[in-house]
């Protein structure tokens, strides 16, 4: 056990030093978690996997667009040449094998339109589908954006928070350790540091608030024998223990 020793009154407010240390650490672990925030990440990730999708959906519509439109055009071709055939036609000009021969150029033609102006519909259709997903790849992207810029301003006000916890927590803290005699601080601030954070904890009946655990009886009874100005210490974690 330690030789250290001070009032059992003083001895009792490291619990309220620990109490102030603990909250520390949790605002330290919260400052941690939001600037590694997940949701914040994968949002960001989702916006950046939108935005290298849209020169593909640029180039698709592009695409489209100029087989539509090239599509169109034959089937207008076509069109005309099928009109002034029949103009022809209709106007009975040339020999009987002529006009049997401009008869059947007409059917042909005229076939050949309906494949081409079906041909333009479907690349029109195809066109209209393209140009839908690039709008909607273009909105998918506006809202992750706005959904990023809105996580991280969520992530900001949370960090501005926890950053004034942080600070005020500070300020209390050191106007706290100042009352304690720096040997005995000295030993709680050495305990904390091998113990993962906990400096000093109660002693519940013959359990360890520090370690956890039960100590066992004749721990218990040499430290139930201790003076109360003597500063017990555990013996499984070596955090200071406050007696009651």
């Amino acid at each position: 056990m330690s030789e250290v020793t001070a009032p059992p009154a003083v001895q009792a407010r490291l619990l309220e030093l620990q109490e102030l240390d603990t909250a520390l650490d949790q605002a330290r672990a919260a400052v941690r978690r939001l600037k590694a925030d997940p949701e914040h990440a994968r949002l960001r990730a989702r916006a950046l996997e939108l935005e290298e999708a849209l020169p593909g959906l640029e180039d698709a519509a592009r695409t489209a667009d100029r087989a539509g439109a090239e599509a169109t055009e034959k089937a207008a071709a076509t069109r005309a040449r099928r009109d002034r055939t029949r103009e022809r036609l209709e106007a009975g000009q040339g020999g009987s094998k002529e006009l049997q021969a401009m008869q059947h150029e007409d059917d042909t033609l005229t076939a050949l339109l309906d494949d081409h102006e079906a041909a333009a519909l479907e690349a029109m259709e195809a066109a209209d589908a393209a140009e839908s997903r690039l709008a909607k790849g273009h909105a998918a992207l506006e809202q992750a954006r706005a959904e990023v810029e809105a996580r991280a301003a969520e992530v900001r006000r949370e960090g501005q928070a926890v950053t004034q916890r942080g600070r005020d927590l500070t300020q209390r803290r050191a106007a706290l350790a100042a009352e304690f005699p720096a040997s005995l601080l000295a030993l709680y601030e050495q305990a904390r540091e091998r113990n993962g954070g906990i400096g000093a904890a109660r002693l519940v009946g013959n359990r360890s608030a520090a370690a956890g655990t039960e100590l066992s009886p004749a721990e218990v009874a040499h430290i139930r024998a201790l003076p109360p100005a003597a500063v017990a210490r555990c013996p499984e974690s070596g955090a200071i223990l406050i007696r009651d």
